[in-house]
């Protein structure tokens, strides 16, 4: 049997994403953004482990850094990322397990009809965060294209040493810096779809090597490989962020 594709539309901002899809087929994986997710007909299962069950309507929170898989195959979801760059604000929570949302922010965020809906929910989400400043040096340089082609890259246009830099990566997003550029180079590759349907352009796009690499660090940040999880998604570049 053939693994189910994903399909729907996926909204990309700085920082922040809203997908509405029927779910295909994914395996455990783990990002660098907070994602929350609501069944628009049904329950979600998010699988950590073990199986957590949101009811239709119920929103859940899955913190950045925790490996999941979601399901079932097939459910009609909304879900909103959210990673530091958005508001500026580090995820200083502790928890690092999946939870479910207030009655409140679940039925605002099931009556999202728009993309600007879609970012005022993200804001008001990431207003509630417990957090601090990340570097603001850090934040300017991550909208600078030229200073991400690698950590070293980074480093100068920081006037950091590396060990510095990764000092300050890990503290604001969790990660090494390569890492974090492997994140943004998916998030530039999905953006990329938003003018051309060809997965050998969105992984150029990215600055991937090829194909191939693109799909490894696919699979690795979210479960799915190009074909499945980005050929039926709609993709559309939020520049009000």
């Amino acid at each position: 049997m053939s693994a189910a594709p994903w399909s729907g539309a996926l909204a990309i901002g700085l920082g922040w994403a809203a997908l509405d899809a029927r779910l295909g087929k994914n395996t455990a994986h783990a990002h660098l953004a907070h994602q929350v997710i609501l069944g628009l007909d049904g329950a979600v299962v998010v699988t950590t482990n073990s199986d957590i069950i949101a009811p239709k309507g119920k929103a859940i929170q899955i913190p950045a850094g925790q490996t999941h898989s979601i399901g079932p195959e097939g459910r009609l979801t909304r879900s909103i990322y959210i990673d530091p760059r958005f508001s500026g604000i580090r995820n200083d929570q502790q928890c690092n397990q999946p939870a479910c949302l207030s009655d409140d922010l679940s039925a605002t965020l099931e009556h999202i009809t728009d993309t600007n809906q879609a970012r005022d929910w993200a804001k008001r989400f990431a207003g509630r965060l417990p957090g601090s400043a990340i570097d603001s040096r850090l934040q300017k340089a991550l909208g600078n294209v030229r200073a991400l082609a690698n950590p070293a890259a980074l480093a100068r246009e920081l006037t950091l040493s590396p060990t510095r830099l990764r000092e300050i990566v890990k503290a604001d997003f969790g990660v090494p810096p390569s890492k974090l550029l492997q994140w943004l180079q998916l998030l530039g590759a999905a953006k990329a779809m938003e003018a051309s349907s060809s997965l050998a352009d969105a992984a150029a796009a990215g600055g991937f090597a090829d194909q191939a690499h693109f799909t490894r660090r696919l699979q690795q940040w979210f479960g799915v490989t190009p074909k499945i999880g980005l050929s039926g998604l709609e993709v559309s570049v939020d520049d009000l962020s």
